[in-house]
């Protein structure tokens, strides 16, 4: 006689090196419109927190893609300031899957000391800033990777190639465009050690949106029934 053992719920928080992308609602993906760029924040068996450049309405549908645990979708059960978290649907046979590639990942976190290697471009640790057009436009968008040289980018904005813009307090032009966001490449190369610092939002702007009542990152914002 078998015996039918649950699977334990497992959990990795603390993420902050994998990327993905995500498409809100069933539409079919477009960039700049309901497919943007994201990072991870944590990931369980039956739960997932994002960082993001557009926050989905709640009880939105929200699916995903990454590289290290594939395809994952589900609906928002809460929004922060700084992304969202969604419950996953899925099977049971799936949730096993995840639980798999959730505890293979974290054992590689141990020892990826021996893999590390030194490469150009980096994942800032706060993905989130404001990107900004000549004529005072500007809005939230993620960081997808920089250097000093450029910064690829994700928002709800697809300019041209060509265009100058201004991520953070650094300013660029427009070089590449692609499915989950933008290429700019800096006027000026930067610092390597003050060009995530000069990526960052400004004090104003961060005022502006820190407004009275606003939830902090990792507070959730309320929503309506």
């Amino acid at each position: 006689m078998s015996e039918v053992l649950d699977r334990p719920t497992i959990a990795l928080h603390g993420i902050t090196t994998v990327a993905g992308r995500y498409v809100i609602g069933p539409q079919p993906a477009l960039a700049g419109i309901n497919l943007f760029a994201c990072r991870l924040r944590t990931i369980g068996s039956d739960n997932l927190r994002v960082t993001a450049p557009v926050i989905p309405e709640f009880g939105e549908a929200v699916s995903f893609n990454f590289s290290r645990f594939g395809e994952l979708g589900g609906r928002v059960r809460r929004q922060y300031q700084d992304g969202f978290e969604i419950d996953i649907d899925q099977t049971a046979a799936r949730r096993d899957r995840l639980n798999d590639a959730i505890t293979s990942f974290s054992e590689r976190l141990w020892t990826a000391a021996a893999d590390r290697r030194k490469v150009e471009r980096s994942l800032p640790s706060n993905p989130r800033t404001v990107i900004g057009r000549p004529d005072n436009w500007h809005q939230p968008c993620l960081i997808i990777d920089y250097s000093a040289e450029g910064v690829a980018v994700s928002g709800a904005f697809q300019p041209v190639v060509g265009e100058v813009v201004t991520v953070g307090q650094v300013t660029g032009e427009v070089v590449r465009v692609f499915d989950i966001g933008f290429a700019v490449r800096f006027f000026e190369r930067q610092d390597p050690d003050l060009v995530e610092g000069l990526l960052e939002a400004a004090t104003d702007w961060h005022a502006a949106i820190h407004h009275a009542g606003a939830p902090g990152p990792d507070e959730a914002m309320p929503h309506m029934h």
